[in-house]
């Protein structure tokens, strides 16, 4: 029998120590020891002990408590101050969740405000109060009004200016401009009057055009003659015969000799001049005045200078007494009167 070199009695056999045993205490618990006694293989320890502990003397020992009582605070680290703590937790939760419900509440009123605020002023203050129509002299402003389709109360933010444009152009006189809206409840519609300025036969039917060839009148009824317009001939058309279309000739060239020329006259004032204009030859131009003068333009180049070079020869003319004849402006500079013959 092995003896505990402690308690310097015997013990029972003792299998073997494991290496993590090793080094370690092993053995009965000792029963008759002093809690507060330092060890004996640790003496040195007592110094670092209060001379106070061993005798349970002193402020520590002598202190009163009267225990734990409900509705005091518990000592920290507690069983109740963390169960206080969670509560709290919980109601800082929920204290935020209803806070955020708040201002989500918030916010949704002001969108709504804001929502009817628009609808007011969409429907209620930007609608149409007066309508005013600039650029008309013959067709009166209440029909490109009604052309227009715009009525009073309509919200101002619904006109479409394209559809309005499609609206008024059913009018083959008229040609939309633009649209301006004046907040809060006044459109003003600018538009602008085609004006005929030559006629033509084909297939048995007048037709009166403005310098952009779109076909402004038709009739079948060959005696009519406009006074005060250029008579074309020589035209070959393709396509686009009825009011409101655009004339297509079969010949580009020929359809900017049309254009070029009779933006010339109305740039220089002479269309009611001219009687007719003969483009069935692009190299030798032909026009007649309403006073019995032949004009030769020759070809389509400088026609701005030739029309000019035939007005101010035709003056000279005029002075000296002569009456007729033809006036050669082939060569604006050096412009050629004949006379006709006797």
């Amino acid at each position: 029998m092995e003896q505990d070199p402690r308690k310097g009695g015997n013990t029972s056999p003792q299998e073997p120590l494991r290496d993590w045993q090793k080094d370690t205490w092993y053995g009965p618990y000792p029963v008759h020891e002093n809690p507060f006694d330092e060890p004996e293989d640790a003496p040195e320890l007592r110094d670092l002990r209060s001379e106070n502990l061993n005798n349970r003397s002193g402020e520590f020992w002598e202190t009163q408590t009267g225990g734990y009582r409900f509705g005091q605070n518990p000592p920290s680290g507690s069983q109740g101050e963390r169960s206080r703590s969670g509560t709290g937790e919980k109601a800082e939760k929920k204290s935020a969740r209803h806070r955020a419900g708040r201002r989500w509440t918030m916010l949704a009123g002001t969108a709504a405000a804001l929502t009817a605020a628009v609808l007011v002023l969409y429907y209620a203050v930007f609608t149409v109060r007066s309508v005013q129509v600039t650029g008309n002299s013959q067709i009166p402003a209440g029909e490109v009004i009604r052309l227009s389709g715009i009525h009073t109360g309509m919200p101002m933010f619904s006109l479409n200016s394209e559809a309005i444009e499609q609206r008024i152009e059913r009018n083959p006189v008229l040609k939309f401009r633009y649209m301006e809206k004046r907040l809060p409840n006044t459109v003003v519609l600018s538009v602008r009057e085609r004006e005929a300025c030559c006629w033509m036969t084909w297939n048995g039917i007048m037709y009166t055009m403005d310098k952009q060839r779109v076909v402004l009148f038709e009739t079948e009824d060959l005696t009519v003659r406009p006074a005060d317009l250029v008579r074309v001939d020589g035209l070959k058309i393709r396509s686009g015969t009825q009011v409101g279309q655009t004339l297509l000739l079969e010949n580009l060239e020929q359809q900017a000799v049309f254009s070029a020329l009779f933006l010339e006259m109305k740039v220089l004032g002479c269309t009611e001049l001219i009687e007719e204009a003969d483009l069935s030859n692009l190299d030798s131009l032909l026009m007649t005045t309403r006073d019995g003068f032949t004009v030769s333009l020759g070809n389509s180049q400088n026609i701005h200078a030739k029309l000019r070079s035939m007005l101010l020869t035709r003056e000279e003319v005029l002075a000296r007494g002569y009456r007729g004849g033809v006036i050669n402006v082939m060569l604006p500079e050096t412009p050629i009167y004949s006379p006709p013959a006797v």
